[in-house]
């Protein structure tokens, strides 16, 4: 039997480096929840994805769509507030300490001291990734799976896989920026879509619905520049994966919501006459002008 000795030998490094990568993060952090498992977090976005594009719509093929407006209020609302709570706590730890130290170096999570704290916080809102999933399903259940973007379903599958790897294998607490600023657009993005849900008497007084693409496009432009511009003269320390998977995940993103906002808000000659107030993504209805 013919091999490539070589081939052979650097795929057994990769797989050497990444599982000293997998175990290069926090020795408590890793134990927790839906941290630990090496094949949990893929099979919930897995699932996630099955259910979203194939039994999903086929179990509500011949079902009435279901009335939700009161369970969505309720968990917009909710996710507002655990968002807000995390920030808020985030912040304190920042303020409140020798954070820049912290934020810039690795350091060892204790429980009792404030950097399990800010670790936990970090954790609380990698979860909600997970409930975040929720969004699809409520498209699903209302029987508008029209509105599920290849966007949508590519930026809630990838999330909580990338959450998982970077409490695997992060110290250094840097990527507390791009996490803090992801949750900010979300607790703006989430107080729209819990005030939309209540009906058309709030929904016509949210005039700033067209600018929440350009929001989270924003997040994007300002986590790329903070990796690449602010980090660099920091002096900061920062893994080299960490920063990789920053850029690709910001590049990646602020590319598909360029094109989402292009082809919903940019379509000439067209004008915009009623909108999808949804979870996920703000869905326009395009009609030619007269």
């Amino acid at each position: 039997m013919f091999y490539d000795e070589g081939f052979l030998w650097s795929n057994i490094t990769l797989l050497e480096h990444m599982k000293e990568t997998l175990e290069s993060g926090d020795p408590i952090v890793r134990k927790w929840a839906l941290v630990e498992s090496n094949y949990v977090p893929f099979l919930f976005s897995l699932l996630y994805v099955v259910f979203v594009k194939s039994l999903g719509p086929s179990l509500m093929r011949n079902r009435k769509p279901f009335n939700l407006r009161n369970v969505m209020i309720l968990y917009n609302f909710l996710l507002v507030t655990t968002y807000l709570a995390c920030v808020l706590s985030l912040a304190y730890f920042f303020f409140t300490t020798d954070a820049y130290e912290k934020v810039c170096y690795p350091s060892e999570v204790r429980k009792g001291h404030y950097t399990y704290w800010a670790a936990y916080a970090g954790w609380i809102i990698y979860l909600l990734k997970y409930i975040e999933f929720s969004d699809t399903v409520f498209f699903i259940l209302r029987k508008k799976t029209h509105l599920i973007t290849n966007l949508h379903v590519i930026h809630h599958a990838l999330l909580p896989i990338i959450g998982w790897f970077l409490f695997r294998s992060e110290r250094s607490g840097f990527q507390f920026v791009p996490g803090v600023t992801n949750a900010i657009v979300h607790i703006v993005m989430y107080t729209y879509y819990g005030l939309a849900a209540i009906g058309p008497e709030v929904q016509k007084h949210l005039w700033w619905k067209a600018h929440l693409t350009k929001f989270q496009m924003l997040q994007f432009i300002a986590i790329i520049f903070f990796v690449l511009v602010v980090l660099p003269v920091s002096g900061c320390k920062a893994t080299r994966h960490g920063i990789y998977i920053d850029i690709f995940m910001a590049v990646v993103f602020l590319g598909l919501f360029m094109n989402f906002y292009t082809k919903t808000y940019k379509k000439s000659p067209t004008k915009f006459i009623s909108t999808e107030h949804t979870n996920g993504h703000v869905i326009t209805k395009p009609v030619k002008a007269e």
